[in-house]
């Protein structure tokens, strides 16, 4: 945002906190507002938007006091409380936004005041807990160690002693990295601190030894496993050797229940390391639904490809609009469309919605059938169905335009220019 932003101007934006209203028709006119103002507003001047004052808080080259600091504070905090409330109404709105900062970032370079210090305990308390995080893990980290106090450490350890295995493993790890600031903060510190402290394999040996033995000798000592003891293993390994092993179990399903069973980000930690036909077919060989939220990266583009049409939009079908939206985004357009055309009419609809970036909505929209297009736009939400119809009226003028210019030829520019 080239404009400073005017605090004095902080008034205005007091709309922002329809956004997390318990009534659902003001919290929808306000995500609408703020998508509309979002898109329609210059990048190089205040939006009015939430963007606004969440920015001014999080930019690093700030000289504000801490009086405009702690006026900012509520903004940010109703960011994260947004997320976490209303994750729904946040990803429609959250790929619109200007470059920005996550407001985290704020919290852990300015501090904060003592009850927004307290509220963002419970949230980072209850992000810890959420099978499905809406803050990147690094984020945890960082904002734990900015908050560090002896409250904070005991309940960490209650929530370290949960049921839930996935919430007990992060609880505590971002209890061991509150205790050892000095350790590093990557997917690679995360997997080395659960082979040692988190889950260490001990049977058939331990992980270091098991990752260090030729492929097949591995799946020799894995043979018997139940699904549930080979995806602990699994999950310990580095994503390498964990493909590598799983390539040489061959096609035992035991090796797709077992990835099933994993947590998401190893799993699609796994896939990413191996080639992609076999990811292809393990992908193929689970539920839908298990299969849909652990696919790899979309730059593993030719994984959706390699599986059958039913397969592969079946899992579409069932993924998160925002994950649809990456496996859809660079495909040839005709390819996107046929996804679409093949996928549940309601995630397609939310999934074109969701396309920022790549083609973007527009070309993918021009080459639906006429029907499809049509079904799929009645579908979105009214300011994704908007603003669709914003980019495909504004790219058939340009095409118009460009055609008029063209046909006009060269004698019409001489003209012109004269």
């Amino acid at each position: 945002m080239l404009e400073r932003f005017d605090i004095r101007s902080l008034d205005a934006y007091a709309w922002v906190f329809d956004l997390v209203s318990a009534d659902d028709e003001t919290r929808e006119a306000a995500v609408r507002r703020h998508c509309t103002l979002l898109w329609r507003q210059h990048r190089s001047r205040p939006t009015g938007t939430l963007a606004d004052p969440v920015a001014a808080f999080t930019d690093e080259r700030t000289e504000r006091t801490g009086d405009e600091l702690r006026r900012l504070e509520p903004f940010a905090l109703l960011c994260l409380q947004w997320q976490t409330r209303f994750p729904a109404d946040w990803q429609r709105v959250q790929p619109r936004w200007p470059q920005v900062s996550a407001p985290i970032y704020g919290f852990i370079r300015h501090g904060a005041s003592p009850p927004v210090r307290a509220v963002l305990e419970d949230l980072l308390l209850d992000a810890v807990r959420r099978p499905r995080r809406h803050l990147s893990d690094g984020w945890h980290h960082a904002l734990a160690r900015r908050l560090d106090s002896p409250t904070l450490r005991e309940r960490l350890r209650e929530a370290a002693g949960a049921p839930d295995r996935a919430a007990r493993l992060h609880a505590g790890y971002v209890l061991w990295r509150v205790e050892h600031p000095r350790e590093s903060t990557t997917g690679r510190s995360w997997r080395r601190w659960r082979r040692t402290h988190g889950v260490p394999i001990t049977h058939p040996r331990p992980g270091p030894e098991l990752a260090a033995l030729p492929a097949a000798e591995a799946a020799a000592e894995l043979a018997g496993l139940t699904p549930r003891e080979l995806a602990e293993v699994f999950e310990a390994l580095e994503p390498a050797p964990a493909a590598r092993i799983a390539a040489a179990i061959g096609e035992d399903p035991a090796v797709p229940a077992a990835i099933a069973a994993m947590a998401l980000r190893p799993a699609a930690w796994m896939f990413n390391a191996m080639p992609q036909p076999l990811a292809a077919r393990l992908l193929a060989a689970m539920p839908p639904d298990l299969a849909a939220v652990r696919f790899p990266r979309p730059k593993r583009d030719q994984v959706l490809l390699l599986m059958s049409a039913g397969d592969a939009t079946a899992r579409l079908s069932l993924m998160p609009p925002l994950q649809a939206s990456y496996q859809l985004r660079y495909r040839p357009v005709e390819v996107a469309a046929r996804f679409l055309t093949a996928m549940d009419p309601d995630a397609a609809a939310l999934a074109l919605a969701a396309l920022h970036w790549g083609w973007g909505p527009g070309p993918i929209f021009d080459a639906l059938p006429t029907d499809v297009a049509d079904g799929l736009l009645a579908r979105m939400p009214p300011q994704d169905r908007d603003r669709v119809c914003w980019f495909v009226e504004t790219r058939r003028f340009e095409a118009a335009a460009r055609a008029a210019v063209d046909a006009a030829g060269p004698s019409h520019d001489i003209a012109a220019g004269e």
